[in-house]
């Protein structure tokens, strides 16, 4: 039903995330979960006086779904009496997104509201492709302004300006650590107590190696290892972290650190003991997809609440996870995961900001873009859980999402395997997280943007390969640093640390 995909960086479209994405607290560090608010505006007959179609595109992980027409029709229904306006979902497949929403912005077609993964959320700033929102929340979003605590909202401003609306999840970095299958921890008797580190694995993935010459014991595809695996605050690109989520707010080069060269030697040699999948530089197909296909015995994630569960029920397997890191940081690349953007084409931001606070503020229009249509894609198991319709699995339910589309998971039926304290923990865990130091900041790449265009390109012809283990960081590493000198990368380091200098002063006063 939901298919999760952990996010943070994925050099696929240079924006993804890791992973996973599932929900926030409001300023009472509660949702109301009965919540059906109609924005202010829509009591303005000059606001919404004229009908109008919101255009918005949503990625698409996998095939494009049936049903996807019944579940806008439905959501149509509700925006109609309450904005009068349908909207018109378009589809896009992962594969083609990045080059796809490209076009739309910059030929002027008609689009209102995108989503936007992480990592593209400031160079989109920087090229103009989306609007300011500041006032449009002031006048139109008054129940997405109190689904969040300020500092987690005010986490998205790009030189003082809102841009774009995080969706509700957990805004931590969660544990870090590796989903093994049950069945053969059990079989082969792994002690995964004894697993405090990833020097740990080694015995284990030799095990399974020799053991289960048809599986990986590693599984990286879309999704690389190092995208769960975190010792840093990303700061948005990666093009200059802050180790430790301190280090005295002083930013480095990533990729120069001894800790960067020790995790991609690991990978080389676990790649070399054939413990990898052959393709992992190459393979765009999401880890837990490769689970479910029976081709590995582990792959990395980062456990936010529930997601156990839900790759439990996505890979089909029973699965263990084994914490490797084990404190949770908010940082604010994880509020910026992903995000809901008003395109500057849209020839109405007031009411693609009215249908967006009915994103985050309507459990209707949450379990439609969630969950689909009642008694076509689920059935109520109980008042707050939900089941697939009789003879309906999730191979062939007509509609299906990620939670971390929605907008606001919270206000949304869970599955009836999830947790059922599923919501309140991700509030703890944003109201209880270790902040990093840099909470709050969010880097203006405009200064710089010729400068991350080169890097991308150096990246997209390295990192996934390198970080994979595919290739031999003693080969490969210098002339990757190299190259990543030659794009501008301390130009873009000393910008970072210019730009956050500045933040921490100002929030001093």
């Amino acid at each position: 039903m939901k298919r999760k995909l952990k996010l943070t960086a994925l050099s696929l479209v240079a924006v993804m995330l890791t992973g996973t994405m599932t929900a926030c607290s409001s300023s009472e560090n509660t949702v109301d979960k009965s919540s059906t608010a109609t924005p202010a505006a829509s009591a303005s007959t000059s606001a919404t006086k004229d009908p109008f179609e919101i255009v918005m595109a949503m990625p698409v992980f996998g095939a494009i779904p049936k049903d996807m027409q019944a579940v806008q029709d439905e959501i149509s229904k509700i925006t109609k009496a309450k904005i009068n306006a349908t909207v018109k979902i378009l589809p896009i497949s992962i594969g083609a997104w990045a080059q796809q929403v490209n076009l739309m912005t910059s030929s002027g077609e008609k689009l209102d509201l995108f989503f936007e993964f992480g990592q593209g959320y400031g160079p989109d700033v920087a090229a103009g492709k989306i609007i300011a929102l500041d006032s449009l929340l002031d006048k139109y979003g008054q129940d997405t302004k109190k689904q969040f605590e300020p500092e987690y909202l005010n986490s998205t401003k790009v030189s003082g300006k809102i841009y774009g609306i995080p969706n509700i999840k957990d805004f931590t970095t969660a544990e870090s650590g590796v989903l093994m299958r049950k069945d053969l921890v059990d079989k082969y008797k792994i002690d995964v107590a004894s697993i405090k580190k990833i020097d740990d694995l080694d015995a284990v993935y030799k095990t399974i190696k020799d053991n289960e010459p048809n599986l990986a014991a590693l599984g990286s595809g879309l999704s690389v290892p190092s995208d769960q695996y975190l010792w840093y605050d990303k700061l948005g690109d990666k093009y200059g972290v802050l180790p430790g989520y301190d280090n005295g707010l002083k930013v480095e080069n990533l990729y120069e650190t001894k800790e960067y060269e020790d995790y991609l030697k690991k990978m080389s040699s676990w790649f070399k003991a054939g413990f990898i999948n052959k393709d992992a530089a190459t393979s765009q197909v999401p880890t837990n997809d490769l689970m479910k296909a029976g081709k590995i015995f582990s792959y990395f994630i980062t456990n936010k609440p529930g997601a156990l569960v839900d790759e439990i029920r996505t890979s089909g397997k029973e699965l263990v996870f084994v914490p490797l890191i084990t404190k949770a940081y908010a940082t604010t690349s994880d509020v910026l995961t992903g995000l809901w953007t008003i395109s500057t084409n849209s020839k109405n931001p007031e009411r693609s900001m009215m249908f967006m606070n009915l994103m985050y503020s309507d459990k209707d229009i949450a379990n439609l873009l969630l969950w689909g249509v009642e008694g076509k894609h689920y059935v109520k198991a109980s008042e707050n859980t939900i089941d697939y319709p009789t003879g309906i699995d999730a191979k062939t339910v007509g509609y299906a999402n990620q939670g971390w589309l929605t907008g606001n998971s919270l206000l949304a039926y869970l599955y009836k395997s999830s947790p059922s304290d599923k919501n309140k923990i991700i509030i703890d865990n944003n109201k209880n997280a270790i902040k990093s130091k840099a909470l709050g900041f969010s880097f203006n790449s405009e200064p710089v943007k010729n400068e991350i265009t080169a890097l991308n390109n150096v990246t997209d012809q390295y990192k996934k390969g390198l970080e994979s283990g595919t290739l031999d960081p003693a080969d490969k590493l210098q002339e990757f640093r190299t190259k990543l000198k030659a794009a501008g990368i301390d130009k873009v380091v000393a910008e970072k640390q210019k730009q956050l200098d500045a933040w921490a002063a100002e929030s001093k006063k």
